[in-house]
Formats: C-alpha cells, structure tokens, sequence
C-alpha cells in the first residue's frame, strides 16, 4: 500500500501544507465486531527527567479534538486540497476501526508522532486499536507500534496565533514522557495516564506565572484573552511490529475516557483557624486552598445566571481579577458580547462562597481591585471605596 511520501513540517515559521476539513464517507463500524478487553497488566517505563523546561511551538489541525500528525501516506485520490487523506492522522478519531492513521516516512516510522489536544480536561485513560485493523490480513501484513512515547505538554495561545487550518500553541512540557508497551493483538488496548496531578499542576502554575513575561512583546495586557488553552498529548512511534508485506506503520483508533470528576457542590467546613492561602484559577473554574484543604471550588461560568445583563449576552470568558491580601475576598470578572465587548465585576468572599450582593456595595458595577488604609481593606468601585469589615457583618452567618 506504498505510495509516494507526503509529509507536513510544522515549525516556528512555516506551517504546514495538509489535509483536512470533510469527515471521512466510509461506513462507521460498531466496535463490538472485534474483541475489545483490556491487557492483562498495561506496562510502563519512565523516560529522563527534563530538568530545565522551554517553551516549546506545537501546532494543531482545528477539530474534535484537535490535532496533528507529523506525516501521513499520500492520498491519491483527494480532489482539493485541504481534503482529509484517507491515511490522516483524523482518521484516529472517526470511531471506525476500518480507517488508520498512517505515517508516511520511508522506513518503519521511528519518531513519526501525532499530537492531541485535551483543552483544560486531562483523561484518565488512553484506548488504543493498534495496526490496521481493517482485516486480520491488513493488520499482519503492517507494521504496527510495539512501544509509543507518551508525552504531556501545557499549552497556552498568543492573540492572533491562528491560521486557516489550526493554531498555534506555546508549551511546556510535563518532566517526565512514559513508555507504551503494546501487545500485538488487534482489538482496543486500555493504559492509565501516569501523570502525577500535583506535578501537572506545578508545570501549569510555572506557566501561569511566566508566559507574560516570556511573551511581553506579544501580550496586550488591555485586552483580555485568555492565554491558557490545556493540555496536549503527544504519542511518538519508538518501535514496531515489522509488517510481513509493508513497513507503513498504523494505529486504527484511539479515544480517551475520564472517571474521575470534579465535585463542585461538596459541602467544606472551613474552620475559623483555616488560613486561607492561595486562589487560582483552573479548569475554567476559580479554587482556593487553605491550610488544611486543597482544591475547594469557589465558582465557574454558570453561576452567575441571575444576572440577566449576562444572560442576555455571550459569556466569553471569566478572569480572576485581584485578590485581597489576606485571601478574604477576590474580584471576579465576566466578559461577555451583545453586540459590543463587555465586563461585569463581582465580589466574593472567598470562605464563605459566597458572592456578595451588589446591594450591599452600593449596587456598583465595575470594581477596580483591593486597597488598604488605615489597617483596613476596601475594594475600588464605581460607586467609591467598600469596606469590606461593613460587608462581612451583613453577609456573615
């Protein structure tokens, strides 16, 4: 099934020539036809630690999800260009395990990769469908991947970083890549990611903290964008099973699932003697984490439905804007469209979780951030300056 090489070339100056944008015609197959069970015991090996992370460029094809494959075989067949080969690493996705991804550099495809994009969600697991599975006879007759390097990156986008075909995304790379060990067997694979969440959480907050300053030239701190994208899954072909006829290496499907959820409506007991030490955004979602507990949500995008001046626009985006110095309160915008750019202001106490009534602060609209006088601390408004001793009186059980 060799035929002539095509490959795209992704980098920081030139993007690409590749194929895409019309969902594949073929029939879709129910996955219950081949034997799906998971490996008895998937296996791992971890890889060096990369000690000192840099930005990296990574681009990806727009769709669900998004995507890219470092090569593919050509397509001989397409119409127009920016049709999606028959061999597109889109292929992978489509949930038919008659169509594959195949790489498309002579030999066996050491080093080809396809990248994934998972926005602000990490999975849990990763299924795979290795070779071609089409029939026994295409699966044996290519090669398929006997271990893939997996490889976790946080993303983040620059205004404007956006072509025709995708985006373009800065990144940092998780420290350590894991090995895949596949058995040659067709059927679905089932690995956990083995990512440590509170080391991905520390590759983010490094992020977060650095990007505008690594990006200053490119950042307009008058516009808010939200820069964070999520992160992207990397899967690197490090050894196959040698094809008894060709030595095109393939991967007819893959897909992740995720278990384990966020309970944003657990009830905490915050004790008085709990310091309150950190607020952050993550996942969409505003946390905070005190002494004794972490990770306690604070609020998202809906919850602010009551108001109808944001109903009746686009929600666009929420920002954590300023955070008292004691951790007590935190000033939380909505932008939104209805026809022209827009932010509302909303004040919190972070303890209680409680956002406070724009009645007790004079019904104001926009705020402007926390100051301090006279061992006191008061929030910016557009009606002036609110104590927020007074507020927490009034709002306080």
């Amino acid at each position: 099934m060799r035929h002539s090489i095509f490959k795209t070339i992704c980098t920081a100056a030139t993007l690409l020539a590749g194929l895409i944008t019309a969902a594949s015609a073929q029939e879709k197959l129910d996955r219950t036809v081949l034997p799906i069970q998971e490996p008895e015991r998937p296996t791992y090996s971890k890889l060096d630690v990369r000690k000192n992370a840099k930005w990296e460029i990574l681009f990806l094809y727009d769709g669900k999800p998004k995507y890219f494959g470092s090569s593919e075989i050509e397509d001989l067949t397409l119409e127009e260009w920016g049709d999606i080969g028959a061999y597109s690493a889109y292929q992978l996705f489509d949930e038919n395990v008659t169509t594959a991804w195949v790489e498309g550099v002579e030999g066996d495809g050491i080093g080809e990769y396809v990248l994934i994009g998972q926005e602000n969600t990490l999975p849990d697991k990763i299924h795979i469908n290795n070779g071609y599975q089409k029939t026994e006879s295409l699966y044996y007759k290519n090669s398929r991947p006997k271990t893939l390097k997996l490889s976790l990156y946080v993303a983040y986008q620059l205004p404007g970083d956006v072509t025709e075909l995708g985006r373009i995304f800065q990144c940092l790379q998780y420290p350590d890549s894991t090995i895949l060990h596949l058995k040659d067997k067709m059927g679905t694979q089932v690995f956990e990611l083995p990512f440590d969440i509170k080391r991905v959480k520390s590759v983010k907050s490094n992020g977060d903290a650095n990007f505008e300053k690594e990006f200053e030239e490119r950042v307009d701190k008058f516009v808010e964008h939200e820069h964070y994208y999520g992160y992207i899954l990397k899967l690197e072909i490090m050894d196959v099973y040698k094809g008894s006829k060709w030595d095109d290496t393939s991967i007819s499907d893959l897909w992740f699932s995720r278990e384990k959820k966020e309970v944003v409506n657990k009830i905490y007991k915050i004790s008085a003697k709990e310091r309150i030490i950190r607020v952050f955004k993550e996942n969409g979602n505003i946390f905070f984490s005190t002494t004794k507990q972490e990770d306690i949500f604070l609020v998202g995008p809906n919850n602010i439905e009551d108001e109808i001046i944001v109903v009746d626009g686009d929600k666009l985006n929420m920002s954590l804007s300023a955070v008292s110095s004691d951790k007590e309160w935190a000033q939380i915008d909505f932008y939104f469209f209805d026809g022209n750019y827009k932010k509302v202001s909303f004040l919190y106490n972070v303890r209680l979780r409680k956002k406070v009534d724009k009645a007790l602060g004079n019904d104001y609209y926009t705020l402007y951030g926390f100051v301090e006088q006279n061992g006191k601390t008061y929030i910016k408004s557009n009606r002036g300056l609110i104590n927020l001793e007074d507020v927490w009186e009034l709002i306080r059980e």
